[in-house]
């Protein structure tokens, strides 16, 4: 026997009316529609779930004292500005329902807001879509790590607690590595600035074989530095392969995205710039166990084949005889073409030194004309170029002589 119930006289059957679940959940559901129509609700995402399949997003929000589940429609979700994660500070816009299956109220969403973002978020993926548009986080972009660095530069905080992570798991992993420190603010109004400083001066030292930059984590806040434009360019531009280790596992940055590997911690980055010693010796001791039988096999191979050869060579004297008549028909040939080549040349020479010596005005000299020139080895061409009392010089077939200008006869030249 289903108990009677009761949702008030203006809505539900009379008390001594029994009533299906069904048609309860029913009267509840439309109770709560005309009386919550449409609410905006701020809380914390304490759970956040997208299904894979259909898109469909199931969360729960809370505060302090409560907490209500929540589902977002795949077409609602699709519309989202930003990535929900648990411990995110939201509102959310919906109505109020009840889920009939369970018998379990819920809030169904229209729109879901990070709270007190805004318009630094929009202007954060704004800077997202400009930079991957230009290429900055292209794949092709990324550098292999070097497998066993020489010197480590890290970019970090002198203070921090993650450049003490960093430096113990170098030096356990890889013993004497060489690890160059450029210090920097890793948040604050000053941070972007000084973090461009540090990365530059560690490139124009250019020591590094590969760099670590990072911190931390931290709130969003505190992170924010590594989303700026001015440190995302400095990273993408940096000479050498570099990791970018901001935050934990579940922060994420523009950094990350440039630099050439994302490091979930300042510790895991440690790890991915320096491998252990240890390890390194293990394999060049089995690589060398398989290199020794390989070497082996290729000597094997060399002295069979020079085998081969030496039974080809039975009679040395006639193959050295065959040898010396090529050598002798060759160096023939040679003088040969070198001789045709010799006299061909000279030819040409003789015809072009003929040419030449038509051309030239030291023949005109030797049919007694004379060159004129200044001091300054000026040709003169017209008397009008003179005064009196210049001093020239006339070149002769043989010999010079240099004269002074004592008259003038300008007007006779025609």
């Amino acid at each position: 026997m289903v108990p009677a119930a009761s949702v008030g006289s203006s809505v539900g059957p009379r008390a001594e009316e029994p009533i299906t679940v069904s048609e309860l959940v029913g009267l509840i559901t439309e109770s709560l529609k005309s009386g919550f129509p449409r609410v905006a609700v701020a809380g914390e995402l304490s759970s956040f779930t997208r299904n894979r399949a259909s898109g469909h997003c199931y969360l729960t929000l809370s505060d302090d004292s409560a907490a209500i589940n929540c589902v977002m429609w795949r077409s609602q979700a699709e519309r989202l500005g930003f990535d929900p994660r648990v411990g995110d500070e939201v509102v959310c816009r919906g109505h109020v329902g009840v889920y009939d299956k369970q018998g379990r109220m819920q809030l169904y969403l229209s729109s879901m807001r990070p709270l007190g973002v805004g318009e630094a978020q929009r202007a954060l993926e704004e800077l997202k879509r400009r930079l991957a548009t230009e290429g900055l986080f292209d794949d092709e972009r990324k550098r292999r790590l070097p497998l066993l660095p020489a010197t480590i530069g890290l970019v970090t905080s002198a203070d921090g607690a993650a450049l003490a992570d960093m430096l113990s798991t170098i030096h356990r992993r890889l013993g004497r590595c060489r690890v160059v420190l450029s210090p920097a603010l890793v948040q604050g109004a000053e941070a972007p600035a000084s973090l461009v400083e540090a990365l530059d001066m560690l490139a124009e030292w250019g020591g590094a074989d590969v760099a670590v930059v990072g911190r931390g984590g931290g709130s969003a806040e505190d992170l924010a530095a590594f989303n700026d434009e001015s440190v995302v360019r400095a990273i993408a531009a940096f000479p050498v392969p570099i990791v970018s280790a901001v935050g934990h596992e579940v922060d994420f940055t523009l950094s990350d995205l440039a630099a050439d590997v994302r490091a979930a911690t300042p510790t895991a980055a440690a790890e991915a710039v320096a491998p252990v010693a240890a390890e390194l010796e293990d394999l060049i001791a089995t690589m060398s166990l398989r290199l020794r039988p390989a070497v082996l096999r290729l000597v094997d191979g060399l002295r069979h084949r020079l085998g081969n050869t030496a039974g080809r060579l039975r009679d040395p004297e006639a193959l050295l005889a065959r040898a010396r008549q090529r050598v002798d028909e060759v160096f023939n040939a040679l003088f040969r073409a070198l001789a045709f080549r010799h006299r061909r040349a000279a030819e040409h020479f003789a015809e072009l030194r003929s040419k030449l010596d038509a051309l030239s005005p030291l023949a005109v000299l030797s049919r007694g004309y004379s060159l004129v020139s200044t001091d300054d080895g000026l040709l003169v061409r017209s008397a009008s170029e003179l005064s009196v009392g210049d001093r020239l010089v006339l070149r002769f077939n043989r010999g010079r002589a240099r004269v002074d200008v004592s008259d003038l006869d300008i007007e006779g030249e025609e």
